[in-house]
């Protein structure tokens, strides 16, 4: 069980927003998952789980000229104001029903911008 961090992502924090033009109905909580991976010994390390809300979700857009009607998505983006830190090797889960739901890595360098985070990602 993670913790919620709700702050400042908060609808009710009173300042500029990237996330707030959005509607509501459109935000997501996901679940970060963090750590893992093997000690010295090889053994597992254990994950932790921090759930993460007032995420948007999207497709991730590209420049080339491709028909898409046959392509799969395997890259979105994740849009937060700020408050919480993304790590390069963190894992999202976007839980079913939600849109672009899935299991996610983190693609590349976070954007961290005045207004909020801008996090790539590509299907784990």
């Amino acid at each position: 069980m993670g913790v919620a961090y709700a702050f400042p992502g908060d609808y009710s924090m009173p300042r500029k927003s990237l996330v707030r033009k959005f509607p509501k109905s459109w935000l997501t909580s996901v679940t970060v998952l963090r750590g893992g991976g093997r000690d010295a010994k090889g053994n597992p390390l254990p994950t932790t789980e921090i759930t993460v809300t007032g995420c948007l979700i999207a497709p991730r857009a590209t420049a080339e000229p491709v028909y898409r009607a046959d392509v799969v998505s395997s890259t979105a983006v994740l849009y937060r104001d700020p408050g919480f830190t993304f790590l390069p090797d963190d894992r999202i889960r976007v839980p079913a029903g939600a849109r672009m739901a899935g299991t996610w890595s983190v693609d590349g360098r976070v954007g961290d911008w005045p207004h909020g985070v801008e996090v790539g990602l590509v299907l784990a």
